[in-house]
């Protein structure tokens, strides 16, 4: 039983980093993010509020958002881009902006 436990969790963990890979790869060849920049070190925090995934911040849930209505499964550019104009962390700037500026767009 432990075994099966233990499979169970490993090939979760397994999912899980593909997945989040999967969206940083997708985040990282959108907007050309650099790995020493502010946006390349955070990676799951873009999205998380917390650095190891887990629940979304405010950029994270308009991202989800649009994923949802997209009908679509993964993170896509266009996705990305549906959340451009938005001010998800109510800063009064724009996602894009943020982004092209190397702040965090989910506050």
């Amino acid at each position: 039983m432990k075994k099966l436990l233990g499979i169970s969790l490993t090939l979760g963990a397994v999912a899980m980093a593909m997945a989040l890979s999967s969206f940083s790869k997708t985040f990282v060849d959108t907007y050309k993010v650099g790995a020493g920049s502010t946006l390349g070190k955070a990676a799951c925090s873009v999205c998380h509020a917390s650095p190891r995934g887990g629940k979304l911040n405010a950029y994270g849930k308009d991202v989800d958002a649009a994923l949802k209505a997209s009908g679509g499964k993964k993170v896509t550019a266009a996705v990305l881009k549906a959340v451009e104009g938005k001010d998800s962390d109510g800063d009064g700037k724009k996602n894009i902006d943020e982004i092209k500026a190397d702040t965090m767009p989910g506050g």
